[in-house]
């Protein structure tokens, strides 16, 4: 998988101790980012078959819980998930969209 071509979304859980990661890859061409007021609105297409995968990777945010996006592997954006909208097949391909909110930068001045 070239990495330069997906979007890398990722989960944080477990503990201090064992901290564990849940990743989902989507392909580039099938994800659509944009602003709005604060927010972040990312449309999602993928093909019927790998849709309940990505709709249940999604379901298992609670809002206000943390998620992060890596796009074309340039780093990751660290958001709070918002919510995610219902699912609309059509032919071949599913689509939805997730919400979030990308984070105030830690001022690393502040002592």
């Amino acid at each position: 998988m070239e990495k330069n071509n997906y979007v890398i979304f990722k989960k944080h859980y477990g503990n201090i101790k064992r901290p564990r990661v849940k990743e989902l890859s989507i392909n580039l061409n099938g994800v659509k980012i944009y602003e709005k007021d604060q927010s972040m609105i990312i449309n999602i297409i993928v093909p019927v078959e790998e849709s309940t995968k990505v709709v249940e990777y999604f379901e298992e945010f609670n809002l206000g819980e943390d998620i992060q996006f890596n796009i074309s592997d340039t780093g990751d954006f660290e958001c709070t998930f918002r919510g995610i909208s219902p699912v609309i097949d059509k032919n071949s391909y599913s689509s939805f969209s997730i919400t979030v909110q990308e984070k105030e930068p830690q001022d690393e001045m502040k002592g």
